[in-house]
């Protein structure tokens, strides 16, 4: 997405985008994730958007745990720099808490003897 300039993109993808990151900016400030305050997000951003997407994407994120869904890492790609987590984002907000160590154990797996040479 990154690579696409900001025209090309098609509009139902920045409503969505616009309500993600306003409610991103709401649960950091600890704010309630509403359709008003979405909104007012988005307006002072200079957006605009379909009427019917901060109401639904407030629907959405009501009852949900958001903070286990904004946790960076958990996914498949492997281990991160562990540096990146501290160094970005926006104004606002407090200091971000920081992350917990985990020392996780490698387990190295034994050769099995195999009757098969690959180079003789």
């Amino acid at each position: 997405m990154a690579e696409v300039p900001a025209a090309e993109v098609p509009q139902a993808e920045k409503d969505e985008l616009f309500c993600a990151y306003a409610a991103m900016i709401l649960k950091d400030s600890e704010l309630d994730i509403s359709e008003e305050n979405i909104n007012k997000l988005i307006k002072a951003s200079g957006g605009s958007i379909e009427p019917f997407f901060p109401s639904l994407f407030a629907k959405m994120c009501q009852g949900k745990d958001l903070d286990s869904m904004l946790k960076f890492g958990g996914g498949g790609g492997g281990p991160g720099p562990a540096a990146a987590a501290g160094g970005g984002g926006g104004g606002g907000g407090g200091a971000a808490a920081p992350a917990k160590e985990e020392k996780k154990v490698e387990v190295e797996e034994e050769e099995e003897d195999v009757d098969f040479d690959l180079f003789g």
